[in-house]
């Protein structure tokens, strides 16, 4: 027996003499109409499951739409332990850096500074086995050793903020030298604003000098220098001399000579 007509059944051994139709059509009616309800309802939750990417069916096993549903509303939410894939964009393809010869650009070398001595004032200076020099903050200073008795001939000592060899209205340098068995030795002043070096030149050849300096100084400082042996000796060449800023840019020149007796400047710039 059916379920509709065994509901029918029922409803009747309830009531015997309730009047008005038979139960049983009506009850198969409304069977066949929830049917259809979940029917339509079912497919449209597997179509969205669908949608999403999710399986409603696994072979050998059919699920209800609820849980497949479920399952695929699960597959798009990250759990805390799964990997995110992040885009990422493709990697740039390496050039390669042009590499040029170094010789054909070099690197200009640094500007040297004179290295500088700081004396108390008076105190001599060796310069070379028969030449001494001090300074004072207004005096330059030298001794010389007379050859024939080994005797320092005396003090030469010069005045330089009133040398009457410097110029008035711009930086001035002066230039001596002497002729030792050590070799050419090359002591004088310059006056004016502090040089960051002092050059001698002998055939376009530099001789960075050393400054000489005391406490008390204005606007001045001596300087000195050792030839370099193998140069001409005095009497057929003069060295040429100059002062520079930081910048390479000469403040005060004195000319000199080469040994074939050709005219020898500092240069403008070193």
């Amino acid at each position: 027996m059916s379920f509709e007509n065994r509901l029918g059944q029922l409803l009747k051994d309830e009531d015997p003499y309730a009047s008005g139709p038979d139960p049983v059509p009506i009850i198969a009616a409304a069977r066949r109409r929830r049917a259809r309800r979940r029917a339509g309802t079912g497919a449209a939750v597997v179509a969205v499951a669908l949608v999403c990417g999710a399986t409603a069916v696994t072979a050998g096993n059919a699920r209800h739409v609820g849980q497949v549903a479920g399952d695929a509303g699960a597959a798009m939410t990250p759990s805390a332990g799964s990997a995110r894939i992040t885009p990422t964009a493709a990697p740039l393809t390496p050039t390669a850096t042009p590499v040029y010869p170094t010789d054909r650009f070099p690197t200009p070398a640094p500007l040297q500074r004179s290295p500088v001595k700081q004396v108390a004032a008076g105190e001599k200076v060796e310069l070379a086995p028969n030449v001494r020099v001090s300074v004072t903050p207004t005096e330059s200073c030298q001794d010389t050793i007379n050859p024939t008795t080994g005797a320092y001939s005396g003090k030469a000592c010069t005045n330089v903020p009133a040398a009457p060899d410097m110029p008035q209205d711009r930086p001035g340098i002066s230039m001596q030298f002497n002729d030792t068995s050590g070799g050419i030795i090359v002591y004088s002043y310059y006056r004016g604003p502090t040089p960051a070096r002092i050059v001698l030149f002998v055939g376009g050849r530099p001789t960075l000098a050393t400054l000489l300096t005391t406490p008390g100084m204005e606007r001045w400082v001596g300087y000195y220098a050792a030839l370099p042996p193998g140069d001409p000796r005095p009497g057929t060449m003069v060295p040429a001399v100059g002062a520079y800023d930081a910048d390479g840019r000469l403040l005060a020149g004195s000319a000199g000579h080469t040994a074939n007796g050709l005219k020898e400047q500092p240069p403008a710039v070193f």
